[in-house]
């Protein structure tokens, strides 16, 4: 049930000052900022105070990724100076084992079940729960916190200032390292950044499950980024993605996913739905021929074991790798595989055309290191 309305004062009674109080804040958002004004409200409170603004691990887009105070998806270096933070619907904000708290940290939960209280295991301090709809709570918190604005004028002008600064240098040196990982075989980053260059100007919806990474994406508006849900997603993203289009018939949806994630979607059935039910998705498949995910686990636990010293990782390869192209061909799909970075674009566009204009499935295998 939602707050209402008139608790929204109370809630707030005594700590409206907080923002102006803190020298360092941060915002981490993961599962959205709970509507189209939220995602409108946050963005604006992160600009009017100078917030930096981290979406770690985040299964849906709460700021847009070319936001001024937008530092990216990864809050170790923000977390270490932080003396307050703004968790927005977030069920891991951080990762305990890799990422600490300054001492004396504020640390602040939003969202309806903000402490997550059905998950038998969750541990993050709180300090403060501000329990309610994600969207009305962020629109309370911002409106309480206005009045504050003008006595914090220099503080917040030059804290923009230097988030901003980081934020840009930031978004140019992943934008740059995409760029450059054209080949001789591409990265999931180089595909982000075509993918980006194809849907300008097009109303889309990026859904990923393995797929192409955020940060490197350009996405402005709310409900444009879906990631595979924390519980567990294998398989997820293209019976997702058929709903979504289902919804939306004159959106274009995209469904990116990796190899190992495509054959756990059982493509062969999802693609006759998708024929037989009229329903035109563009379907990614960025293929490594392996079990990625895998592979970073084991480094990430055993940087300096046998398996990486050696490059040999059991469970790991996915070779010979299948012809996907001809699954999906076997329902009628418009299909292409792409080896070469400059002929990345143009598949894209192509596919594009086939899905919007011809009303056909299409896929495309993409190589990938």
């Amino acid at each position: 049930m939602r707050p209402p309305a008139q608790a929204a004062p109370r809630r707030y009674q005594g700590r409206r000052g907080f923002l102006s109080e803190a020298k360092n804040p941060l915002i981490i958002a993961q599962r959205g900022a709970g509507s189209a004004e939220g995602f409108e409200i946050l963005s604006r409170l992160a600009d009017d105070w100078g917030i930096a603004i981290c979406q770690y691990w985040a299964i849906q887009l709460a700021a847009p990724t070319d936001h001024p105070m937008a530092v990216g998806g990864d809050p170790a270096e923000w977390l270490a100076e932080a003396d307050l933070v703004l968790v927005v619907d977030s069920l891991a904000p951080w990762s305990p084992d890799i990422h600490a708290l300054k001492p004396g940290c504020k640390v602040v939960h939003i969202g309806e079940d903000p402490l997550y209280a059905r998950f038998p295991i969750r541990n993050f301090p709180c300090d403060l729960a501000l329990v309610g709809n994600t969207a009305e709570v962020i629109v309370e918190l911002a409106d309480a916190a206005s009045s504050f604005l003008p006595r914090a004028e220099t503080v917040r002008n030059t804290r923009r200032a230097e988030v901003a600064t980081a934020a840009a240098k930031r978004r140019s040196t992943i934008l740059e390292r995409a760029a450059a990982a054209r080949g001789p075989v591409m990265s999931k980053a180089f595909v982000s950044t075509c993918l980006s260059k194809a849907l300008e100007g097009r109303d889309a919806a990026v859904l990923s499950e393995l797929g192409v990474p955020l940060e490197e994406l350009t996405l402005q508006s709310p409900d444009t980024w879906y990631q595979e849900p924390h519980s567990g997603g294998l398989g997820w993203c293209f019976p997702a993605a058929l709903g979504m289009k289902l919804a939306r018939p004159d959106r274009l949806i995209v469904a990116t996913m990796g190899d190992g994630s495509y054959m756990f979607s059982n493509p062969v059935a999802c693609h006759q739905i998708a024929e037989a039910a009229g329903i035109p998705l563009l379907i990614l498949v960025l293929n490594n021929s392996e079990w990625g995910a895998v592979r970073q686990s084991v480094l990430g636990v055993y940087p300096d074991g046998y398996a990486a010293k050696s490059n040999a990782m059991p469970l790991v390869s996915l070779a010979p790798s299948p012809d996907f192209t001809q699954v999906a061909a076997a329902s009628r799909a418009w299909t292409a595989k792409v080896v070469e970075a400059d002929d990345l674009l143009p598949t894209l566009q192509a596919a594009i055309e086939q899905v919007m204009v011809e009303k056909r499935q299409a896929l495309i295998e993409i190589r990938i290191s």
